[in-house]
């Protein structure tokens, strides 16, 4: 049986050098909580599209910030949770891409976050106090 635990959100800079730090500490805290092949890849994959998108997006003209990292172990699922005091951005309200439209025709963007969608079992947004917060949820068994 895997311990159940709750975390105190983690701050990194909202810089690329930041990116394997980010992703080291909750694929240790999935391993922990008993997320391993397939699925640990799963969350791999989904965590660097949005902290890449918060790195290349969220702070606009305005200069750097910083990514909130949250995890919470539940007893069916991990729930990580990426926070950034950028720009209000619902990614969840972005158009849909066209992908049976030519790759040249294509307008850039969307397929990232369609992408982490399908690899997560839930994903959620909100903006409270300033902040977007985009909650990944990855259930255990599967």
């Amino acid at each position: 049986m895997t311990e159940s635990f709750q975390l105190e959100r983690v701050s990194w800079s909202a810089r690329l050098e930041s990116l394997p730090l980010v992703q080291e500490y909750v694929e240790n805290l999935a391993q922990r909580s008993g997320i391993n092949g397939k699925r640990l890849i799963q969350l791999s994959v989904a965590l660097e599209e949005v902290v890449v998108n918060i790195i290349n997006h969220a702070y606009g003209q305005k200069g750097r910030g910083d990514i909130l990292v949250g995890f919470d172990d539940q007893a069916e699922a991990v729930v990580v949770s990426l926070s950034d005091t950028g720009l209000a951005f619902n990614p969840l309200e972005a158009a849909e891409p066209d992908v049976e439209m030519a790759l040249l025709d294509r307008p850039i963007g969307g397929l990232g976050i369609m992408m982490v969608k399908k690899l997560m079992d839930e994903v959620h947004y909100e903006r409270r106090n300033n902040e977007n917060i985009l909650f990944l949820t990855l259930n255990k068994n599967v």
